[in-house]
């Protein structure tokens, strides 16, 4: 019976010593397998980054986003010389009629709208160009980021 007990407490043993083994070899073999995952995860970033059809994406939003801030900047001040235009015809706001107060209460809606637009058009263009995976498409002959008063837009 000692015999028997000795052979199972070896085998016990040996298991256990097995298992530290191996516990000690993956701890000291995890920074290889981190930086492996690391350096594949990097190459598919590389990859996907530089893809043909991802690069043509990014370049066409980087000029549809500046094309469309002049649009809203148009659309501001047509806007504004509406408002305007309505101030030199019918004269003081209270002298208006409703129809002409309700006129430029929604000339005056519709030109907060386009200054939101735009401000979210320039949000959007000044956070691509910020990322080194975007900004790379940019076009040269594009500012490198839109002015937040688009008065200042060229």
């Amino acid at each position: 019976m000692k015999k028997a007990t000795k052979y199972t407490l070896a085998f016990i043993g040996g298991i256990i010593a097995i298992s530290i083994i191996g516990l000690v070899l993956k701890l000291l073999l995890f920074p290889l397998f981190v930086a492996e995952k690391a350096s594949e995860t990097t190459h598919g970033v590389v990859e996907q980054t530089l893809n043909a059809d991802n690069a043509l994406t990014n370049y066409e939003q980087f000029k549809d986003l500046y094309n469309g801030a002049k649009q809203q900047v148009m659309n501001i001040e047509s806007t504004e010389k509406q408002i305007q235009q309505l101030k030199v015809t019918y004269g003081e706001p209270k002298d208006w009629s409703k129809d002409i107060r309700n006129e430029n209460s929604f000339l005056n809606k519709t030109l907060e709208g386009y200054k939101q637009q735009y401000q979210r058009t320039v949000s959007d263009y000044n956070s691509n160009a910020s990322k080194l995976n975007r900004n790379l498409f940019k076009d040269k002959n594009l500012p490198s980021e839109l002015p937040l008063d688009y008065s200042q837009l060229q």
